[in-house]
């Protein structure tokens, strides 16, 4: 049976004109934030048939490592704005939870792959104790929902900047590229699922 895809996307100025669209797959838009992207994804999973689903996070992501304009495939995630480190836990850990980071991002073969930092901040200058390979706002919160549904997960990110001084700037100029280098990429991975 051909695997469905539900396509997943912060916001539609990453798709712009809706060049992904085009694909025929079905897409939903979160809104910015992990809390969007819950709230976002459990909706559109709840009721629905779950089977030979693939859930594929699209978006556009800063990098402290990987240069502007490459696609990269996220394969781990951490949650960068958790910080209980004064009640014992890792840096990024959630309380009271195993595990550090998820890694359930599927991988691509061929396609660079990285550990995605999800926090509802933008960011626009290093940190001063972890390396940012690739840096968003909801990836963390979708491979979560993915996790607990069962549903396999899929993280594509065009990096848009370098998550410096110049981000702001740099992401609006290059988030219109977004559609058609994902689109791309997605094209390429679709076979592998």
């Amino acid at each position: 049976m051909p695997k469905k895809l539900l396509l997943v996307m912060a916001l539609s100025q990453e798709n712009a004109g809706n060049r992904l669209g085009a694909l025929g797959h079905d897409i939903i838009y979160t809104g910015v934030g992990k809390v969007n992207a819950t709230l976002h994804l459990c909706t559109a999973l709840t009721g629905r048939d779950l089977q030979n689903l693939v859930v594929i996070n699209l978006g556009s992501a800063g990098s402290h490592v990987h240069d502007a304009g490459a696609v990269i495939c996220a394969t781990r995630f951490f949650e960068r704005d958790m910080d209980a480190t004064a009640l014992g836990f890792t840096l990024g850990q959630t309380p009271f939870e195993e595990h550090t980071y998820l890694d359930n991002g599927l991988a691509i073969p061929g396609m660079p792959q990285a550990a995605c930092y999800t926090g509802d901040s933008f960011v626009t200058s290093r940190h001063p104790s972890l390396r940012f390979d690739i840096i968003d706002m909801e990836a963390y919160a979708l491979a979560k929902v993915c996790r607990h549904f069962g549903v396999p997960f899929l993280a594509l990110k065009f990096i848009t900047d370098g998550a410096n001084g110049h981000a702001a700037g740099d992401w609006v100029e290059s988030v219109v590229m977004a559609a058609d280098r994902l689109c791309e990429a997605l094209e390429e991975a679709i076979p592998h699922l």
